[in-house]
């Protein structure tokens, strides 16, 4: 699933950049998660890391919000994630 989600997400960053004009920003909301086996994934820094290896500069990887995980209970990061596409 972790791969679905990551692999969609660089397909989705790729197609956007024949369309976006030197300079534009994009955000995007993301939060961390726990896999089935309780392994986190922080998604944020590795939507970064994605998006950097396509081209993008990263403004910004700010903290949201905390929530409480339903099954871990522990503490999740939501993170604001800002790109900038150079052109």
């Amino acid at each position: 699933m972790t791969r679905l989600y990551f692999g969609g997400m660089a397909r989705h960053l790729a197609s956007l950049r024949p369309c976006l004009k030197p300079g534009a920003k994009l955000g995007y909301v993301v939060g961390d998660q726990a896999s089935f086996l309780q392994v986190m994934v922080p998604t944020g820094q590795l939507l970064a890391d994605i998006a950097q290896k396509l081209g993008y500069q990263v403004t910004s990887l700010d903290l949201f919000r905390t929530r409480r995980s339903s099954t871990t209970e522990q503490q999740m990061r939501e993170e604001v994630l800002v790109l900038r596409w150079p052109g």
